[in-house]
């Protein structure tokens, strides 16, 4: 188990509340972008039950954890984006619009509070699951006329603003930084022009600024309130929600966030605040196993909805924004799959990418099943039975991260490389037969070069390989040159072929029944995947 130690100092500074840690020892969360989303914000508010006053205690946030394994949380932050005006100078049109504002902010973000998930131990979220942050976790249920039992959530701002009763038995937020003292809950704007968006950080240091010489001034740069800054490199997710001001709409043009970390608005879609409306992602597919991944398109207008009855740590059954489609798998059980969207299958699919460096000793296959994982578009190879099979395309961003595929297609028949480099490599292009699966060596043009191949159909796959890369493969595969090792023999998943279909074949002679392989060697046994040579005829088990 991890201990973090942390010591925090706090001062008032010009009207401000700030917060200063001494000898902290913060460990990074192992955690990237569309790991873990904000996948609600009530912000809204609601009326109080008896329908007189509004009620407000009851606002929260949540966060999911969109992939397969456990995820630490430990110390991350909670940045709410600053909403202070209409008129603020931080709206991304206004800080286009001042040269010299864009460059003091060098990109940071303006936020009026940031908090922390405590360090006092480990926190973790696990698969499919969520937590959830709020002001007051209590039952709201009975106060307010849309109102949530918030009595098991995870995280509570301690507050001292009495509208909030606490539950001691709820691990507290730290408060990092708030704009002014009287506001120590989280200040999640509900109505008018104000904005709601929320950033949640990784736990390294550099992802806040709050040293008071950095802190920037309120909307008109020189007085009011003082906001500190977060630096969206150790951003995990943001999203931008403006206020639905009664006979004006959602007005986009108060956008604080640009595009990079998202690139619409959320909403609620009944005008004016105390609606009850909680704001909250779509589901993108469920797995097999009942795991719901949410949608991720960096694209609040697109991934957000709202709704008045949507429940804490609930979402929707039904995916959104999926097309449905079919592959075919030809006889050997491998396709060439070339998705333009993110995709999942069938349970018994494999979805295969490759990847090769100089460190590796030979092809390294990253294999994915089906209905495992939302698939970024990228090169695949498809394994399974052959036959048709059922796919999915979604709109959501693929939760699967495809790092450095060496698989290339060309959609040129002839491809020349001319530079230096390019005519040291060397082109495997893939070869799918009943003799031979895997990626069959390009001749060269002239001594040493492989710079030239022509292309059709499926053998437009290639693998493109440096010296460097190749000598590594070589080794391992005990040739002593590029000329010597002539095929990549596949050594990923193979498909499982039912039944026995035999050809025609060149004849061999051979004692009734005996089997051989396909290079002429007598054996035992087939093995499915393979194929053999019986009576003359080839046999693919």
């Amino acid at each position: 188990m991890k201990i973090f130690t942390q010591i925090k100092t706090l001062a008032l500074v010009a009207g401000m509340m700030m917060t200063t840690e001494a000898n902290a020892t913060i460990a990074s969360n192992k955690v990237s972008s569309g790991d873990l989303v904000i996948s609600k914000v009530f912000y809204s508010a609601s009326k109080n039950a008896s329908g007189s006053g509004n009620y407000i205690a009851g606002q929260y946030i949540e966060i999911y954890n969109n992939r397969e394994e456990e995820v630490e949380i430990s110390g991350m932050y909670v940045a709410l984006v600053e909403s202070e005006s209409a008129a603020s100078a931080y709206t991304q049109a206004a800080i286009e619009a001042d040269a010299d504002l864009k460059s003091m902010l060098g990109g940071k973000i303006v936020v009026k509070q940031i908090f922390q998930i405590p360090t006092d131990k480990t926190y973790t979220v696990g698969a499919g699951k969520s937590i959830i942050i709020c002001n007051s976790a209590i039952d709201h249920t009975t106060g307010a006329v849309t109102g949530h039992d918030l009595s098991g959530a995870d995280f509570e701002v301690k507050t001292t603003n009495a509208k909030y009763p606490h539950n001691d038995a709820v691990p507290a937020m730290t408060l990092v930084y708030t704009m002014t003292p009287s506001l120590d809950f989280m200040n999640l704007s509900y109505t008018g022009t104000s904005s709601a968006g929320v950033v949640l950080l990784k736990n390294n240091a550099s992802a806040v600024v709050t040293a008071e010489d950095k802190l920037v001034y309120g909307y008109n740069k020189d007085k009011g309130n003082l906001f500190a800054l977060v630096n969206p490199y150790y951003a995990i997710d943001a999203v931008e929600i403006l206020g639905n001001v009664k006979s004006k709409g959602v007005d986009a043009t108060l956008k604080r966030l640009n595009d990079t970390y998202d690139a619409g608005i959320a909403s609620t879609t009944a005008e004016g605040g105390y609606n009850g409306e909680t704001v909250y992602r779509k589901t993108a597919f469920v797995m097999a196993d009942g795991r719901k991944v949410l949608y991720d398109t960096n694209n609040s207008s697109v991934d957000f909805q709202a709704s008045a009855t949507i429940q804490p740590r609930a979402f929707d059954e039904e995916p959104a924004g999926l097309t449905e489609g079919t592959i075919t798998i030809p006889a050997t059980g491998y396709l060439v799959f070339r998705p333009e969207k993110s995709v999942f299958g069938e349970k018994d699919l494999t979805f295969t990418y490759i990847t090769a460096n100089a460190k590796n000793s030979d092809l390294a296959y990253n294999e994915y099943k089906g209905t495992d994982e939302l698939l970024a578009s990228s090169n695949f190879i498809v394994v399974g039975t052959p036959g048709v099979h059922k796919i999915y395309y979604s709109e959501a961003q693929a939760t699967k991260k495809i790092p450095s595929n060496a698989l290339t297609w060309s959609d040129e028949d002839s491809k020349e490389f001319t530079s230096a480099s390019q005519k040291t490599r060397i082109i495997y292009k893939w070869v799918d037969t009943t003799e031979k699966t895997g990626f069959q060596r390009v001749a060269k043009t002239s001594e040493g070069l492989y710079n030239f191949a022509t292309f059709s159909g499926d053998d437009r796959l290639y693998l493109y390989i440096t010296p460097a890369m190749a000598a590594a493969f070589f080794a391992a595969n005990g040739a002593g040159s590029a000329d010597d090792l002539d095929f990549l023999v596949w050594h990923g998943t193979k498909p499982d072929l039912t039944g026995v279909k035999t050809v025609d074949a060149a004849e061999k002679a051979s004692a009734t029944g005996a089997i051989y392989d396909i290079n002429g060697n007598r054996v035992n046994l087939m093995q499915k995947g393979n194929v053999y040579i019986v009576d003359g005829k080839k046999i693919v088990k």
